[in-house]
């Protein structure tokens, strides 16, 4: 039986109108740089060794920034700590997703332990204030964070850590998120996956066509077990 349910934060409950990353590429074209092959189409890109260390929280967003401005050409400091402060600011611009304070409540009423497990290159307490800027930080349980923890999705660690806090086991527990690397790091690790808002490529137990779907989710009724109706 499932009694614990673990969300994933950016693409679940809100979004951005336009990545940070993508932001940044734009910001360098609009200011004469050329940022190589980068297209900032928006479309999913493998994180490189920089981006990997901040998510680990190994080193600052203003010091990943300045780093990826540099690195496409950028040399002036001036420019590039001014840069840097449009891409935090940027960064603070995130809207809600439809049904996702309904959804928790919903799910929190029938007795789900509810928890998110995030990765991010920012601070904590940015993590949490966009999600409450969405209605929902108030209703978890749990956080296990990227940049508090030194270790980052889809690396076993980070979901063992949420299973502990929570006191579960991997067979009572259940992730749901967008991404297909993430869904499959909590498959490794014994959880029960489901996919909303998710990548085509989304591997997962169950599929969500929208936040409020999860509380048709078969696992997500009381009772409900692992094995029932996988996809």
């Amino acid at each position: 039986m499932i009694r614990g349910i673990f969300f994933d934060a950016a693409g679940v409950f809100y979004d951005r109108q336009e990545t940070t990353r993508d932001f940044a590429l734009r910001l360098l074209r609009e200011r004469g740089y050329a940022p190589g092959d980068e297209d900032g189409t928006g479309r999913r890109h493998e994180r490189g060794p920089a981006e990997r260390e901040a998510m680990r929280g190994a080193v600052t967003p203003e010091a990943y920034w300045d780093g990826f401005l540099r690195r496409r050409g950028m040399a002036d400091d001036g420019e590039r700590a001014e840069a840097v402060q449009a891409i935090l600011a940027h960064t603070h611009k995130v809207y809600a997703l439809p049904g996702g304070r309904e959804a928790l409540t919903g799910l929190k009423a029938r007795g789900f332990t509810l928890g998110v497990i995030t990765d991010t290159m920012y601070p904590l307490e940015w993590k949490m204030g966009w999600l409450a800027s969405v209605g929902v930080a108030d209703l978890f349980d749990i956080v296990a964070c990227s940049t508090e923890l030194g270790v980052h999705k889809p690396d076993p660690a980070i979901y063992r850590n949420a299973l502990q806090q929570a006191g579960l086991p991997a067979a009572e527990a259940a992730f749901v998120g967008h991404d297909t690397r993430e869904l499959a790091g909590a498959r490794q690790v014994g959880m029960a996956t489901v996919a909303v808002h998710y990548d085509p490529d989304a591997e997962a137990d169950y599929y969500a066509d929208s936040l409020l779907g999860l509380l048709d989710v078969p696992i997500f009724q009381r009772g409900g077990h692992p094995q029932d109706g996988r996809c």
